[in-house]
């Protein structure tokens, strides 16, 4: 079976995690935990970098630093992994969805902008898919306001908007290390910011609320939401590559791009973009049933497949506050679209079966 993804792991990644557990330092802080934020912060030129046990725990102490609870409102794309909606949720805040632009799977700037209320706290910019929301634009809508942005970078380590790499243009940002990420830390998560207070906030936030400098001495009702020291070791390891890891997504995607056709479905994204990652090579068909039958077929052909995830407003816990007519374009593109195995580490001649086998299930159902 040929992989729907598979980490780049190599000789430095497996050396580091191993010297680590011979260190006997293996759970969370301490100096890898440090060098790591230190690296991750300065590969993005931003001040501030606190690690996190995953994204989801970094994006619950992002809107926490920020103050937001019961009474505000937070604007969040409705084509996205349920997180950031939960964590929005959670806090006791009011979720505030948007529809995407079905070009780019981006939040639709045009019902933000419909959407912003005088509760309006902050906007939850998710970058899907390797594919970087204009940022620029969305700082023009809520000039004069005091409106917070949140970047969730999960799926686009390394995208840039305007020259600058997403994760560096908000407020606060949210990135994800899970194994199917553009880099990986087995789970883990990491904040940037460039405000001293959030830092200290989220530091404390984290590690149950202990002051940094007297140890055992709480200071406020907090969490343990830290990462170990053997999952800091693996990103150290991990960023030292994103350069090449990155240049290998665009390639990937190229491969497919040359390789593919039909007059089935469209390849995501539908234009060149210099500027995105191409965290998933994605396929959307013009309907449903096509898209099912041919994760099946290609499932027979030994090539796993994943469909799009559901929009959130699709989650039982939230269906029932939506109206399904607000976010068409969510529904067509996650009902229709299946991932492509999207690994760097494919096989040239597992790429050139891939291929062929689409290539011939579009010609035997035209």
């Amino acid at each position: 079976m040929i992989k729907f993804f598979e980490p780049l792991i190599g000789k430095k990644e497996t050396s580091l995690v191993n010297e680590t557990i011979k260190s006997g330092w293996i759970s969370s802080q301490g100096k890898i935990v440090e060098k790591f934020e230190k690296n991750f912060s300065k590969w993005h030129g931003v001040k501030y970098a606190i690690s996190s046990s995953n994204c989801t725990t970094a994006l619950h102490l992002s809107l926490l630093c920020l103050g937001i609870g019961p009474g505000d409102e937070v604007i969040c794309s409705n084509l996205t992994f349920i997180a950031p909606a939960n964590m929005i949720e959670l806090t006791g805040a009011k979720l505030v969805l948007v529809d995407v632009d079905p070009k780019t799977f981006c939040m639709d700037l045009n019902q933000v902008k419909k959407k912003i209320t005088n509760k309006t706290k902050a906007i939850m910019v998710v970058h899907p898919f390797g594919y970087p929301v204009d940022i620029k634009k969305i700082k023009k809508i809520i000039q004069k306001k005091n409106i917070k942005i949140i970047e969730d970078v999960a799926e686009s380590i390394g995208a840039k908007t305007h020259g600058k790499l997403c994760g560096t243009l908000g407020d606060i940002s949210c990135f994800s290390f899970f194994a199917n990420k553009i880099m990986t830390t087995g789970e883990g998560g990491m904040i940037l910011t460039n405000n001293k207070n959030i830092y200290n906030k989220a530091r404390l936030l984290r590690d149950h609320g202990m002051s940094t400098k007297k140890r055992y001495y709480h200071r406020l009702l907090a969490f343990n939401y830290r990462m170990t020291s053997m999952q800091a070791a693996l990103g150290i390891a991990q960023l030292s590559r994103l350069k090449k890891i990155l240049i290998l997504k665009k390639k990937l995607h190229y491969f497919y791009k040359k390789n593919l056709r039909s007059a089935n479905f469209e390849l995501f994204p539908k234009f060149e973009n210099k500027n995105s990652v191409n965290w998933f090579v994605t396929l959307t068909f013009n309907q449903k049933k096509l898209r099912d039958k041919f994760i099946v077929y290609m499932k027979k052909k030994g090539i796993e497949c994943r469909p799009m995830i559901f929009p959130v407003s699709f989650a039982d816990h939230f269906k029932l506050k939506y109206k399904h007519d607000e976010f068409l374009n969510s529904y067509k593109i996650s009902l229709n679209s299946v991932h492509l195995p999207s690994s760097v580490c494919l096989k040239p001649n597992e790429l050139k079966k891939i291929c062929n086998c689409i290539n011939n299930w579009d010609e035997s159902i035209i």
